[in-house]
């Protein structure tokens, strides 16, 4: 059975994007921080269109943030290093139990936003 995602291709997608990890992370620091600024103007009579801004500044910060996460975690497979069968295998669970993880973590914040959004 082949899977489409899988360690392998989660590390070329990290590799593909390593020069951009350090931008991602600047930009969700800089996103968390507007968020906190503008949930400090944040009152009772506060627009809902600013509301509703700083909420989406929020739910960017955290994607970019799980994006940057990703990067940093399959940019080197363990398991390419592995000198045994046994650290082979060891490894191999830990990068599936990753990529698992990662499948649904991605998604996570936009589908968050999108249900808060519509709901």
């Amino acid at each position: 059975m082949k899977y489409l995602l899988t360690p392998e291709v989660f590390n070329q997608v990290a590799v593909l994007f390593w020069n951009t990890r350090w931008r991602f992370l600047q930009w969700s620091l800089f996103s968390f921080v507007l968020f906190l600024i503008l949930q400090s103007q944040i009152s009772s009579s506060t627009p809902n269109v600013l509301v509703w801004l700083a909420l989406l500044i929020l739910f960017f910060a955290l994607q970019i943030l799980v994006l940057a996460s990703f990067i940093f975690f399959f940019k080197n497979l363990p398991s390419t290093k592995a000198k045994s069968t046994h650290w082979y295998r060891f490894y191999r669970v830990i990068e599936w139990c990753e990529t698992l993880i990662f499948t649904l973590l991605i998604p996570f914040p936009t589908l968050i936003y999108l249900y808060m959004l519509f709901i």
